[in-house]
């Protein structure tokens, strides 16, 4: 493992040489090269930017999108340290919607066959939505969050106590095992630098038969094909998958393989999952309805979301 330190302002970084897929382990020397990723946004014209540029790669086994190497940040609130109206631009996010995490809580009473009092884990819980939505349909919650800002937020918002809702990282949190029946994963498993392991320490707090929801980038999503076939066509190598060292800071995307290997190795299996084209940004409008109608019948949208369910 090769690291080596190098300040990009006003970040540092930490640049590690990946050797395994972190999903299904497959050698990395034998991933194949997409093409370069700037630390900022890329616009029309990369080539006019300064900046460092780290590979993308996509591993042939399972199909997970990475960085080579792994840009990790000297201190993470360099990436999250910032107020949850800054990271969130989009002010409708911060206003009541009594629909927000339905589906998932719907999906989540069915595939546990629930009772009033379960208990709920969500990980990475942003300003509380989630939890506010699994309190209100009968789960007992807890939500663990690493950035202090978005934490203060959430507890503002939310009313739980202390010892609910945690300021801490799925790394460093501690639950007991076979406590949890549900734990979520909503948009946070791109951010992780070791999602494997995340997973597997997540499993151990889940009950036997216990599900886990987890929403991700999906790597067979066509806007970045679609746009890299741009910079291609002005005679550059850069592409538009993830965005290590820019927000919203995406260090993997996935695939349905990447969760079904990944599940053989570490006693769990994909019990549902469903694909959603969710936004599309960067193209006309006039060209939507035939790109989300394009996605939907090729199942190449955004956005996957996969359950988990823990061997008995």
């Amino acid at each position: 493992m090769v690291s080596q330190l190098i300040s990009i302002q006003p970040k540092t970084y930490h640049f590690h040489q990946v050797d395994a897929c972190n999903m299904c382990t497959q050698d990395a020397s034998t991933a194949k090269v997409l093409g370069m990723r700037l630390n900022q946004s890329q616009g029309k014209n990369p080539r006019s930017k300064t900046g460092i540029a780290v590979s993308i790669c996509k591993c042939r086994n399972c199909g997970l999108n990475f960085p080579q190497p792994m840009p990790i940040p000297n201190d993470i609130s360099d990436h999250y340290g910032i107020p949850p109206d800054e990271y969130w631009k989009n002010n409708s996010y911060f206003e009541k919607d009594t629909h927000y995490f339905s589906r998932q809580i719907n999906d989540a009473k069915r595939l546990l066959s629930f009772n009033n009092g379960m208990k709920a884990l969500d990980i990475g819980l942003g300003i509380g939505k989630a939890v506010v939505a699994m309190k209100n349909a009968g789960f007992e919650v807890w939500g663990i969050e690493p950035s202090k800002h978005f934490l203060n937020k959430a507890r503002e918002l939310t009313g739980l106590p202390e010892n609910r809702l945690q300021h801490t990282s799925v790394e460093e949190a501690k639950f007991e095992d076979n406590f949890f029946d549900f734990i979520s994963f909503g948009s946070v498993l791109e951010h992780l630098y070791d999602p494997s392991s995340c997973i597997q320490k997540a499993m151990k707090w889940l009950v036997p038969g216990g599900v886990i929801q987890i929403e991700v980038p999906s790597s067979n999503h066509l806007m970045p094909s679609f746009l890299n076939l741009y910079f291609l066509a002005r005679s550059t190598n850069f592409v538009t998958n993830l965005s290590p060292m820019h927000p919203p800071y995406h260090l993997y995307s996935f695939t349905l393989d990447s969760f079904r290997i990944n599940g053989e190795m570490n006693d769990y299996k994909v019990e549902y999952h469903y694909i959603d084209v969710a936004s599309i940004r960067h193209v006309p409008k006039m060209f939507h309805p035939l790109l989300r109608t394009w996605m939907k019948v090729r199942k190449s949208g955004m956005q996957l979301t996969v359950w988990l369910r823990k061997a008995d």
